[in-house]
């Protein structure tokens, strides 16, 4: 909607920028640090492992003094559960501790008011090993008790947690869960059996945090994809509200409402995929409401109906990176309307703003964008900086969706690019950047990594110098 007056940014209002421990930090072997899902992953023989990343667990001093230097407000960061915990329960590593305790008083000093991620992919292998992970009850109290230990040793100067990064991608991405079996179908429902753990532990590490942390605030970082019907066929419509559920809105209704919604009930039921709910479970998820909802944000989808043919039945669904198509529910189709990145994701800031809408509507909790960025293949020029545009018209026009929402009534605590300094893409290594900072490095050439501010670096302190006025 057009209006008269359009709102400034309120003054508290947190511009930052995030990360994640396995693809920054690097010194994945050392200091007493154990294996997650994430370093026993195989990768592609043409992209980089995450044995050294950017380099941050040892550059940390230098790329806080780049945020300072940048204006950021926070950071957002994860916390490596193994270098916590090297088996993912069981004894604590002082290394890893002592790590985390630096970093965080180093953003303090600074004026960067941290924004702690417990969980962001990398599950420990040990507990793999143990039990199965997740998909064993055993799971939740390893949970609990880890986040506990991280209240309880950083809680007096980290008030914003994150409980689970895109638990939906960890739900889909079956090596994340540690799960090896070739059986697609048996691997969805383990998944389904995962998220529901996760659903539990997440609420108790919830009720925990508001125990320990004096004016602690906890929430769930969900990825969120806007979808829209591909025309004006009712079939389409029904189709898109069909996959906004199965998508996006089944694991927040657990999330925020402690709920299985009737839609998302039905599709497990029909699959064999709905898992055992023990006694409390969902009392635990309803009494422990988040006191915000952070979401990442990149790209919106087109939406067609996919009706059961001879060939499909319910069940059958194919894959690009998440789930793009499935029998008897929907399919994702090319937007015409919309350019794309070199990795298709379709550029789509008007979809922001129609997220951050719907989720403000729905659950009537403030929201913390954690991811929004542009990937590109950047190498940097022989003379002058790298001027990369292209990131900057992204970012501009999704902040400038972000403030025509808040225009509108939806309340947001801050916008946090990814990423503040080049890191590995989790599928394409460093041939995708998407860092205000470049990190001079290749697939395997580690070269020096020096640290080199491009033009988007000077654009978002602007940015921030003036509040968002100058976008």
């Amino acid at each position: 909607m057009q209006t008269r007056k359009v709102n400034d940014f309120p003054k508290d209002f947190l511009w930052g920028a995030s990360s994640a421990a396995f693809q920054i930090e690097g010194a994945a072997y050392e200091d007493g640090k154990g294996l997650s899902v994430m370093d026993v992953r195989k990768v592609k023989p043409e992209i980089c492992d995450y044995s050294v990343a950017s380099d941050h667990y040892h550059r940390y001093k230098e790329d806080i003094a780049l945020m300072k230097e940048c204006g950021l407000k926070a950071y957002r960061f994860s916390i490596a559960w193994t270098r916590i915990f090297p088996k993912g329960n069981g004894e604590v590593n002082q290394k890893g501790v002592d790590f985390y305790n630096d970093l965080i008083n180093e953003l303090i000093r600074n004026d960067i008011v941290p924004i702690v991620t417990i969980y962001h992919f990398e599950y420990p292998q040990g507990l793999v090993d143990q039990y199965g992970g997740w998909i064993n009850r055993r799971s939740i109290e390893d949970y609990v008790n880890y986040a506990e230990f991280l209240f309880r040793t950083y809680g007096d100067r980290v008030k914003y947690w994150l409980t689970i990064n895109e638990q939906d991608h960890v739900v889909h991405m079956p090596f994340r869960l540690g799960l090896t079996d070739d059986n697609r179908k048996e691997k969805e429902k383990l998944g389904f059996l995962a998220n529901h753990n996760m659903c539990v532990a997440a609420a108790l590490a919830i009720k925990k945090c508001h125990e320990i942390v004096e004016g602690g605030k906890i929430g769930p970082a969900t990825c969120f994809e806007m979808m829209y019907p591909t025309t004006n066929n009712p079939a389409d419509m029904l189709a898109t509200m069909d996959a906004m559920e199965i998508r996006n809105y089944y694991l927040l209704d657990l999330n925020c409402r402690g709920e299985y919604n009737g839609t998302f009930r039905r599709y497990l039921e029909d699959r064999n995929m709905m898992p055992e709910i023990y006694p409390g479970d969902m009392e635990a998820m309803k009494e422990n409401r988040p006191d915000f909802l952070a979401f990442n944000y990149y790209y919106s989808e087109s939406i067609s109906a996919n009706p059961l043919d001879d060939e499909h039945e319910i069940g059958d669904i194919e894959f690009k990176l998440l789930p793009s198509k499935e029998a008897g529910i929907y399919k994702v189709v090319k937007n015409e309307n919309l350019k794309a990145t070199l990795w298709g994701w379709e550029i789509d800031d008007t979809g922001l703003q129609c997220s951050a809408r719907l989720l403000y509507d729905r659950y009537r909790l403030p929201l913390l964008i954690t991811e929004c960025g542009f990937g590109n293949k950047e190498v940097w020029p022989e003379e002058g900086i790298l001027e990369d545009d292209d990131r900057i018209d992204y970012l501009s026009r999704h902040i400038r969706a972000v403030k025509e929402a808040m225009n509108l009534g939806v309340d947001f605590i801050g916008f946090c690019c990814w990423s503040f300094i080049d890191l590995i893409s989790g599928h394409s290594g460093f041939s995708k950047r998407y860092g205000f900072v470049y990190v001079n490095r290749d697939e395997h050439d580690l070269k020096d990594m020096a640290r080199r501010k491009k033009k988007s670096f000077y654009w978002y302190k602007r940015v921030i110098e003036t509040n968002g006025e100058e976008l």
